[in-house]
């Protein structure tokens, strides 16, 4: 009897309850690091675009080529607006977006009255990453003009850019028309420029997290900048950029539609399993600890 009491006693004794308090904290910073991986994987962006990969060459002009320069991509509605797409004017645009090894290629339509139309309207793109405090890790920007005059940011303070050129390169190209009711552009640029003063992006990947100015995941900006107001009138977005899988795409009636979902599927279904696995883990280590 003393022996069981002893026995308790020193399982109940403050360094086992000191060491056993620490092993608990452990596996439920552990659990709380998977929960936002869990919640950005489950919570949309509500302007996501899953880019597509390209099968269609593409010639950088402002203007549709042919009927087939961008079947072959995916494409998002998306309302522009000032204060981040919160507030008036707002214009009705929609975004197409492709990509192959090397280029990511966009085409943007934006919705404008004629009576305001400028020659010196251009659309842009910016990724912001911030560093948590008032600074950022990386930006980078992307300007096109209607007659073809590009423009490459990066060093965003907050408030201003600088110029990729000198000690960088230019490494946007683009060009834009207005048919009357429409401003389109067309934007080419690296996935990775490899200047260091670009955005970085990688196959298979997910950018732009942030929907709302105030939020510290990375932003990814698109829209026009109205030369005659001086707005910049745009939104948030994120794009995924798409991974070579021509074996997912079949043809259909002369053209190509993908049919990846059960690629998908097997996706969610590895991610899933995983996080099952951890949980048992972490269950049967408080267990043998109790």
């Amino acid at each position: 009897m003393k022996g069981m009491v002893s026995e308790n006693f020193h399982l109940f004794s403050t360094p086992m309850i000191l060491m056993n308090a620490k092993k608990i904290l452990m596996m439920l910073m552990l659990v709380l690091t998977t929960i936002p991986t869990i919640y950005v994987s489950y919570c949309e962006h509500p302007n996501k675009l899953t880019s597509a990969w390209l099968i269609n060459p593409v010639s950088v002009d402002g203007d549709i080529t042919d009927s087939k320069e961008w079947i072959d991509a995916n494409n998002l509605d998306l309302i522009l607006g000032t204060n981040y797409g919160r507030s008036p004017p707002f214009l009705e645009s929609k975004i197409w977006a492709k990509n192959d090894l090397t280029y990511l290629y966009l085409l943007l339509r934006i919705e404008y009255p004629i009576s305001y139309y400028d020659l010196d309207d251009q659309a842009f793109i910016y990724y912001l990453v911030h560093n948590n405090t008032s600074g950022y890790i990386a930006t980078d920007k992307s300007i096109i003009g209607q007659l073809g005059s590009t423009q490459d940011l990066f060093n965003f303070t907050g408030a201003t850019w600088q110029n990729d050129v000198p000690g960088g390169e230019n490494n946007v190209e683009g060009m834009g028309i207005y048919d009357g009711l429409f401003y389109w552009f067309e934007i080419k640029k690296p996935l990775n420029s490899g200047d260091m003063r670009d955005w970085f992006f990688e196959l298979g990947e997910t950018y732009g997290y942030a929907d709302s100015p105030i939020d510290r995941s990375d932003h990814l900006c698109v829209g026009l900048f109205d030369d005659s107001t001086g707005y910049n009138i745009q939104n948030f977005m994120q794009i995924v950029i798409a991974e070579s899988t021509l074996l997912d795409h079949i043809p259909v009636g002369g053209e190509l539609l993908s049919v990846s979902k059960e690629h998908i599927f097997l996706q969610l279904l590895k991610t899933i399993m995983v996080y099952l696995i951890t949980l048992a883990c972490i269950i049967l280590t408080i267990k043998k600890m109790l």
